[in-house]
């Protein structure tokens, strides 16, 4: 059983006016159909073959510093750096 909440979404007026023709299209209420295109937006599967998203740290100075060995990890550790 899921627990329910209720919430107030700001949604642009096109986004409303499609989502609430879609829903009485579909013999749904409102909440119904966004609580299902939420379900699907959030729990879909990424196709086979689909990229991942990358994320880049942002970094100061030399890029190539940032990839030590461990045993260079542990040198600058015990040099106190």
């Amino acid at each position: 059983m899921y627990a329910r909440m209720r919430t107030t979404l700001v949604l642009d007026d096109p986004v409303f006016l499609k989502a609430k023709k879609r829903a009485a299209e579909l013999g749904m209420t409102l909440s119904e159909f966004t609580t299902s295109a939420l379900r699907a937006q959030l729990f879909a599967q990424p196709a086979a073959g689909t990229p991942r998203p990358t994320f880049r740290m942002p970094t100061c100075g030399d890029p190539g510093a940032l990839h030590h060995s461990p045993q260079e990890l542990s040198r600058l550790r015990d040099e106190g750096r």
